[in-house]
């Protein structure tokens, strides 16, 4: 039982420091620099602002679904503030696109539209 523990356990600490940091190396070393800068700036508006607007656009959703359940239900056990509505929104928002790109490279997209969602 103990090696099975073992075996079967797996600390975020090794994921962190071992197996991260040349995953993202190989990344940068291979990322083609002339591409990424001169798209560093629609790269950041996606990143940034897109990611504020959709937090902002869930959270408001979620505080209209969150109202129309309270008087529909006639029920306020469940009533989130805001900030916790964004905090919820964000965490939606900063989505991994880890399987876009694995898709990207694949089909072999232009690679305007693969360096915009890699520095994104």
């Amino acid at each position: 039982p103990a090696a099975e523990s073992l075996l079967f356990s797996f600390s975020p600490e090794i994921f962190f420091l071992v197996l991260l940091p040349p995953i993202i190396f190989n990344s940068g070393y291979r990322l083609r620099k002339s591409l990424f800068f001169r798209h560093f700036l629609p790269i950041c508006l996606f990143s940034v602002v897109g990611t504020i607007i959709s937090a902002l656009v869930i959270a408001m959703i979620l505080q209209v679904v969150c109202q129309f359940r309270s008087v529909l239900l006639d029920n306020n056990d469940f009533e989130p503030r805001f900030t916790e509505l964004l905090t919820f929104g964000a965490l939606l928002s900063a989505t991994d696109p880890v399987t876009t790109l694995a898709v990207f490279q694949e089909k072999r997209v232009d690679p305007s539209l693969f360096y915009l969602v890699f520095g994104e």
